[in-house]
């Protein structure tokens, strides 16, 4: 696989239970110190992938009830 394709692959969007499972896996490398230095940056900037992802589908999904909730107040 090559670099690019790698890096498309973990910008495509997953599911939020998906990408909130694999940050809890990060974050149980991080506090476990066994971490190696090299692999440190990368780990946190797939991360910073995992959580601006989980926030743009939990606004997308708050968008989304709000305007339900607004249909049923117009009913």
């Amino acid at each position: 696989m090559t670099k690019e394709t790698n890096k498309a692959n973990e910008d495509s969007e997953i599911s939020y239970s998906l990408a909130l499972e694999e940050l809890q896996e990060i974050l149980t490398e991080l506090e476990s110190d066994q971490i190696d230095i090299d692999e440190l940056a990368k780990k946190v900037e797939r991360a910073n992938d995992l959580l601006q992802q989980c926030q743009k589908r939990l606004t997308s999904t708050q968008m989304q009830v709000e305007k339900i909730i607004d249909v049923l107040n117009d009913d």
